[in-house]
This record gives structure tokens, C-alpha cells and sequence, in this order.
């Protein structure tokens, strides 16, 4: 899902990690995402679909409610803040023209999946990078850019230690 563009160097004396970083540009195949968040629709969305184009990214589906609502939500900018990433959804619709409220988010709020993603109000998905990332990896996210087909992301200065060795991996 992550692709490594480029990586930064600094001093070997001031290291604390087993490997260290001072920036690092990643990709997220926006593919690859639209088939991980499927595993976290919730009900009553009956289907969801992610689209990426330069600058604007656009979640479209349905909800079931009696008949089938089709909706779409599109993302303009996506926020980097240390270790989360805010999502303020904007030009919410149903059945391509009609405004949906944004008070209307809150039925939805105590639905998703609390270990991949939190609301706020106004209408803002956070996600914590704590969720992504091997306990042994330590970076803060500097930026992310919505690009076609995906997500291009920059990582601050972080570092990684060797994963703790198990008694399977070490042939005991």
C-alpha cells in the first residue's frame, strides 16, 4: 500500500533509533484504499466507493433506508496534524443535487468504527496514524495531497526499531 520516494540523513551521533529518518514522501494507492475501507463500511451504508482526481477526492455510495439513497461527499483537503489526520467533508448531497445537513453526520457518529476513525464536529473524520503504523515505527505526518488514483503523503523526521523478536521467528 506505501511506496518509499525518498528518505533524508542526518548525523550518526545523534541517533536513537535503530534506523532514522528526516523526511519520507510515501504514495497510498487509492485502489488499494478503496478495498480497505470496505472492511469498515457500517450499516446503513450499503455500498461505498472512493474516487481520487488531482485536488479532489470524492466518497459516493448508498444508504438503505426503506430504498437505496445514493450519496457522495467530496474531500478538498485533508489536514496533517502530528500523528492524525483531519478530514473536513464538504459538498455532501444526496441523489447528486439535494444537501444533506450536516447535523444528519451525528447518526453516524457512534457507528464507525472507533479504532480506525473518530467524528468531529463540523463534520470532520479523524484518523490517528497509531492505527497504521507497527508499534516499533515512530513519524509524524507533515502533509497529504489528494493526486489522481491515491494520496501522496509526507512524513516528518521519525525512526524505527527491529520488531521485537518472537519465539517463532527466532526458531524456538
Amino acid at each position: 500500500m506505501l511506496s518509499v520516494l525518498g528518505t533524508g540523513h542526518r548525523a550518526l551521533g545523534t541517533m536513537k533509533r535503530f534506523i532514522e529518518w528526516d523526511q519520507i514522501e510515501v504514495r497510498i494507492n487509492g485502489e488499494k484504499l478503496n478495498a480497505f475501507v470496505q472492511h469498515f463500511r457500517v450499516e446503513p451504508i450499503e455500498k461505498l466507493e472512493l474516487r481520487f482526481d488531482n485536488g479532489l477526492m470524492r466518497i459516493g455510495g448508498s444508504i438503505r433506508k426503506f430504498i437505496s439513497v445514493p450519496f457522495e461527499v467530496q474531500i478538498r483537503e485533508i489536514l496533517a496534524d502530528g500523528r492524525n489526520v483531519r478530514v473536513p467533508l464538504y459538498g455532501v448531497s444526496a441523489f447528486g443535487a439535494i444537501p444533506i445537513p450536516k447535523f444528519l453526520f451525528g447518526i453516524m457518529r457512534d457507528r464507525l468504527p472507533a479504532e480506525v476513525v473518530r467524528y468531529q464536529d463540523p463534520a470532520t473524520l479523524v484518523f490517528s496514524l497509531d492505527r497504521f503504523l507497527p508499534n516499533f515505527v515512530d513519524a509524524e505526518i507533515h502533509h497529504v495531497w489528494i493526486i489522481d488514483g491515491g494520496l501522496a503523503v509526507t512524513l516528518g523526521r521519525g525512526g524505527a526499531d527491529l520488531p521485537a523478536a518472537t519465539e517463532e521467528s527466532d526458531g524456538i
